[in-house]
């Protein structure tokens, strides 16, 4: 008997029929709670800090304050929360609006409209602070030497001059990072180009081609990319994180607060408990959705999904991947190393000499999809999606014919509805 079942696309859905003999699993988080005030739980983490004191009592009532906040792409962190009660605690603590600054820290991505910067944090904050997007290029970077891996700590002038820091973030499993959310706000979120892509060559093999075992999802202990951000974060002197996990209504639905790396543990803990997902087995077929949008805006932000359904697919098996791409491809460099290099020799040659996490993502994309079979589903021009090394198709029902041409009447197939954040775990 066939089952129907939706996946997100865009802000829109669309549907898929499947016999139900033929699904191993619907692969999804397991559901966080579902607080009825998201501003409550926010202010609860505040006041239980983990490994450093409460916010009140780090910050004097003189001292300036720099808030970080994520970019587009990080929309679903739902930064206008966790903004204002940041600010009723200061405000509350004797600091004025004036004496804060707020920091879009967009990393390696594209500028932001004046639109996107307000649905970060709500019309009300952004007449009220100022909103700052960081850019890795720009001039006044503060130099504050380099780590121990010699990664070049070069932070927006802002964050580096404010008496105070606090960052937001979202925590989920990073397929470099170990795991979202915490130190990246600094490195690579208010870093500059250079000091981003040092770090980010940890994720190339030291030893030969090929990819860094050690730098991967879910480790964070012995990954050589994420320590290296850590030391960053305290090179700068973080003061306080706010972070938080958003359950399947996209709202915020566990949050931790406190120390750079101690909270941020914690909070990792829990995407493990949550969005890490146990399987017996790897699947001949899996179908995921990014999430919908902001998830699937453009295809480098797609590449969350695309790491996470490869962990649930046996090799040579088969990706339906549903994702809109509103945005079109969101990097140049991340399709240019597909289609300007004939093989992944030459890619890995040119990433061993000139470095970019972009390329680095359209590289690896690459390696997948010549170790097993994709098909996309998205708003993309075919051609571009061939260029990614995938079949572009139209709708879920030609993907699934097309997907039994190639495995037969016998596969076995898992479905991911929320594939950017859920990560299967083999046990």
């Amino acid at each position: 008997m066939k089952k129907q079942y939706t996946l997100a696309y865009g802000k829109n859905a669309v549907t898929l029929e499947l016999e139900e003999e033929k699904i191993i699993d619907v692969l999804r988080s397991r559901e966080l709670p579902s607080p009825e005030n998201e501003e409550a739980l926010i202010r609860e983490a505040m006041a239980n800090p983990i490994g450093t004191s409460g916010l009140t009592e780090i910050i004097n009532a003189n001292e300036t304050v720099c808030i970080v906040i994520g970019d587009i792409t990080r929309l679903w962190i739902r930064h206008h929360v966790i903004v204002k009660v940041l600010l009723e605690e200061l405000n509350n603590s004797g600091i004025a609006d004036e004496q804060i600054t707020i920091i879009s820290a967009r990393g390696s991505h594209r500028n932001q409209t004046t639109e996107e910067i307000k649905m970060l944090v709500g019309d009300d904050i952004y007449r009220r602070i100022p909103v700052i997007e960081h850019t890795g290029s720009a001039e006044d970077l503060v130099d504050l030497g380099h780590t121990s891996r010699n990664t070049p700590v070069r932070l927006n002038r802002h964050v580096v001059e404010a008496d105070r820091v606090i960052l937001t973030g979202g925590i989920v499993h990073h397929y470099l990072a170990g795991y979202g959310g915490g130190k990246k706000s600094v490195l690579p979120g208010v870093s500059s180009r250079e000091g981003i892509m040092a770090n980010h060559k940890h994720s190339l093999n030291p030893n030969g081609p090929g990819l860094n075992p050690d730098v991967r999802a879910g480790k964070l202990q012995g990954n050589p990319l994420s320590e290296d951000m850590v030391e960053a974060g305290r090179m700068l002197g973080v003061d306080f994180i706010v972070n938080i996990l958003i359950n399947d209504q996209h709202k915020i639905g566990l949050a931790v607060a406190g120390d750079l790396v101690e909270a941020h543990e914690k909070g990792c803990a829990l995407a493990d408990e949550y969005y890490g997902v146990p399987i017996r087995e790897k699947a001949d077929l899996v179908i995921a959705s990014c999430g919908g949008y902001p998830k699937d805006i453009n295809m480098y932000q797609t590449y969350k999904a695309s790491h996470n359904m490869v962990h649930a697919m046996k090799k040579g098996g088969v990706g339906i991947l549903v994702s809109q791409c509103c945005d079109g491809i969101g990097s140049d460099l991340f399709y240019n190393i597909c289609t300007d290099f004939a093989d992944n020799q030459a890619r890995e040659q040119h990433l061993s000499n000139a470095y970019d996490i972009a390329k680095f993502a359209g590289y690896t994309q690459l390696v997948w999809t010549q170790q097993n079979r994709f098909i996309a589903i998205s708003d993309l021009p075919d051609e571009q999606i061939r260029c990614m090394g995938m079949t572009p198709v139209n709708t879920l029902e030609e993907a699934l014919t097309l997907a039994q041409e190639w495995l037969g009447d016998h596969y076995k197939a898992y479905i991911m509805p929320e594939g950017a954040t859920t990560f299967p775990m083999l046990k």
